[in-house]
């Protein structure tokens, strides 16, 4: 039986976050969206309109198009706060200048200071360590028990991997998986700071401004071998790059570098217990897991949306987008597109080919994507040799977020075998 009621297309939920919170991505919205009504204009409670984008042929034009649809300005869909203010109104104020609500040029030169440290070959060579760092991880775990999945082990291994890459002292681990949580989980009641003000509730912000400020301080006086001694070296066309530009840059990575792929290692499990006849074809042929961490990308994408402005009147599908007008890109929606993937709604570590637009596409896709996927590669490697038994021992909690999603709490019996 359907979840959607029999509403007209623009009034289905997409985008509370109850509705994720309660019931995770809408994904019979989103099958209806792609076959009514693909470019919809929205006007949801508490929200700015949108048009809601759910066919992968369609994100994928508009993304190749930053001309056309600028990142800058309104970059995802926020409620309104008290008094009527709204936290995604950032165009004449954003509290953060980064990557993703950048454009070109601006967005290339910023994105150029730290890219080569994400190529394969820089990645590639993190690879021992980062073997390391998930064996340590199953080795604390060895024999039976039971813990939380996402924060005792789906969180620690990217956490681990991304601060020690930045140089971020491992007693302030904690203090980052925090301010991630606030950040990414600023609608959930768990994690938003209190307040009804823009200022109160991002809060979080300006403390890890003042953390990143003393790192980069630091990195002047005695530089390392790290991201955080790059980026406070950095010059763009001769000069310092500005301080606001750099510390978001560099808030950009500690976050995203980690909450993204905890949040794809945890749903990836519940996928594997879902559909226990891949995780017997998976710990059958270990060499699958290439393309099982793209399937799991493709399957739980983190990454559920963002938001372009189009910067002309632009007709696509029937529809008249008009300047100034918001397009919410619904990768998820993308990612069950039936037009592109053979049976989109079954789960298939073999899957090949999977253009899945789980990283994004264009001018935008994800900095840190062979970091991701090398992460789940190695994580779930291990897992098939190491973990002999695992199921859940509770309810599942998912967080309460429509920009990055997935569980905040998954409770587990397993089994660990020490290492060999």
């Amino acid at each position: 039986m359907s979840d959607t009621p029999d509403l007209p297309p623009g009034q289905l939920d997409v985008i509370s976050a109850i509705q994720y919170g309660t019931r995770g991505y809408p994904h019979d919205a989103w099958t209806r969206l792609r076959r009514e009504a693909p470019v919809c204009w929205m006007e949801p409670p508490r929200y700015r309109p949108f048009w809601a984008i759910t066919k992968h042929a369609d994100i994928v034009e508009i993304s190749k198009q930053p001309d056309k649809f600028r990142s800058a300005g309104r970059f995802i869909l926020f409620p309104e706060l008290g008094g009527g203010q709204n936290a995604e109104n950032m165009a004449q104020d954003p509290p953060l200048r980064m990557l993703v609500n950048q454009d070109p040029p601006e967005h290339r030169d910023f994105r150029g200071l730290v890219s080569k440290w994400f190529t394969p070959r820089s990645v590639g060579r993190l690879e021992p360590r980062l073997e390391e760092i998930t064996r340590e991880i199953f080795d604390e775990l060895a024999g039976e028990g039971e813990c939380e999945f996402v924060t005792t082990i789906a969180a620690r291994q990217p956490l681990r991997m991304i601060t020690e890459l930045l140089g971020i002292p491992r007693e302030k681990e904690d203090f980052v998986l925090r301010i991630t949580n606030e950040n990414f989980g600023i609608e959930d009641a768990e994690f938003a700071r209190e307040g009804d003000s823009r200022d109160e509730r991002l809060a979080f912000i300006q403390e890890a401004f003042a953390f990143l400020g003393e790192l980069l301080e630091s990195r002047r006086k005695e530089p390392r071998d790290d991201l955080a001694t790059v980026l406070a070296q950095a010059t763009l066309r001769g000069e310092p790059v500005p301080q606001f530009e750099l510390f978001s840059l560099l808030f950009l990575i500690m976050v995203a570098g980690h909450d993204t792929t905890r949040n794809a290692i945890s749903s990836g499990l519940l996928a594997l217990l879902d559909h226990p006849e891949e995780l017997e074809k998976l710990r059958q042929d270990p060499l699958l897991v290439d393309r099982a961490a793209d399937e799991i990308v493709r399957w739980t994408t983190p990454v559920n949306h963002f938001v372009r402005t189009a910067t002309e009147d632009y007709e696509l599908r029937g529809q008249k987008i008009r300047k100034g007008d918001s397009a919410a890109l619904f990768y998820a929606s993308a990612n069950r597109d039936e037009e592109v993937f053979e049976e989109p709604f079954s789960f298939r570590i073999d899957r090949s080919p999977n253009p899945h637009l789980g990283f994004g596409i264009g001018e935008h896709f994800c900095l840190g994507s062979h970091l991701a996927r090398m992460d789940l590669r190695v994580f779930f490697r291990q897992f098939v040799e190491r973990v002999e038994s695992i199921e859940l021992a509770g309810p599942v909690e998912l967080l309460h977020a429509s920009f990055v999603g997935g569980p905040k709490r998954v409770p587990i019996h397993y089994r660990i075998r020490a290492r060999g």
